[in-house]
């Protein structure tokens, strides 16, 4: 099981400038004991492009010729060589319209601890059923239509500092009144205290879905499937024991960017009996092929698709780690199904 311990351990890095230097990892993403690089790249750099800014109307698919589809099972595959530049939009943080009027209170419970602005909105952050979250209050009292849950990448670098709260999502999912929750994983590498999804394991996608079940019952959540959006190692927690675990309490459309895992582990729920769970549950790739993720995130694909659920993939041609649109074709693969 060590055929991907280096590239586990680079799965910190949320950059294309990775240190090649990186301490070895297990395939579950914990660490042997060493402290690991963290996601503390400069937002604004290229590789950084959770919300820069796309339009998400065409962002998604190639065009033309170039464009390479097929289908496998449920599976759709999607190949992207627009060359788009991600540096040149920005990261979303200080532009667009201020929300009018202010949000609502919070239910009871889910007092605002520590208040923030980002992106022209109000967000929260707070401890909820022993986990760190940040969320942005509804503008409107209960029900929400729909979670809309960010898990972030190694380092948390993106939550931390709120970029990773793309503005396209923020503008698209608040105005819809989907409550959107950034979750600061409850794991993190040896002899490390930043947090990654990447060094997460079964019983942290159990605390994760706990805090969720927490947010759907106070706030009576009126869908059943939430939205989420992963970036590296937040993905690679997607496909590997987050699903497996919750997908039958907290099911929803998943988008991986940049990260999966190849292999997934702890499932408490058995898909090939389940076919109503599977119908909730999607999953979506998001990478580039030169990404040091590309191998486990393509693996990630065919084995969610070998077992009927409902998957797609866009490869960018060219595109490093994260060195791609992010908020993009996340929004894109959502609407597919909405």
């Amino acid at each position: 099981m060590k055929t991907w311990s280096r590239v586990l351990a680079l799965a910190l890095c949320f950059a294309p400038a990775c240190d090649s230097d990186s301490n070895d990892a297990d395939t579950d993403g914990a660490t042997d004991g060493g402290t690991s690089a963290s996601d503390s790249d400069d937002p604004s750099s290229s590789s950084n492009s959770n919300s820069n800014g796309t339009n998400p109307s065409g962002s998604a698919t190639a065009s033309g010729s170039d464009t390479q589809a097929s289908t496998s099972g449920s599976g759709t595959d999607t190949t992207d060589d627009s060359d788009s530049d991600p540096s040149e939009s920005g990261s979303g943080e200080e532009t667009g319209d201020p929300t009018t009027g202010g949000p609502v209170e919070p239910p009871d419970g889910f007092a605002c601890d520590d208040p923030f602005e980002h992106a022209g909105r109000q967000g929260c952050r707070a401890t909820i059923e022993g986990i760190e979250v940040k969320f942005f209050p509804l503008d409107e009292p209960a029900p929400a239509q729909r979670l809309v849950v960010f898990l972030h990448g190694d380092g948390g670098a993106d939550y931390t500092d709120n970029w990773g709260f793309s503005q396209d999502i923020l503008d698209w999912a608040i105005p819809q009144d989907y409550l959107v929750i950034g979750v600061r994983s409850p794991a993190s590498y040896d002899g490390d205290t930043d947090p990654s999804f990447g060094a997460a394991q079964p019983v942290h996608a159990d605390m994760v879905a706990t805090t969720l079940e927490a947010f759907i019952d106070a706030y009576d959540v009126v869908e059943d499937r939430a939205l989420y959006w992963g970036v590296s190692g937040g993905s690679w927690f997607t496909t590997s024991s987050y699903i497996p675990v919750a997908g039958h309490r907290v099911p929803g459309i998943f988008v991986a960017n940049c990260g999966g895992s190849g292999v997934s582990f702890g499932w408490q729920w058995e898909p090939e009996n389940s076919p109503e769970i599977v119908a909730l549950n999607s999953l979506y790739m998001n990478y580039g092929d030169e990404d040091f993720l590309a191998e486990p995130s393509a693996e990630s694909y065919a084995e969610y698709t070998e077992m009927g659920f409902m998957t797609g993939q866009l490869v960018h041609p060219g595109a490093t780690h994260c060195a791609h649109d992010i908020s993009g074709p996340t929004l894109d693969f959502w609407m597919g199904e909405l």
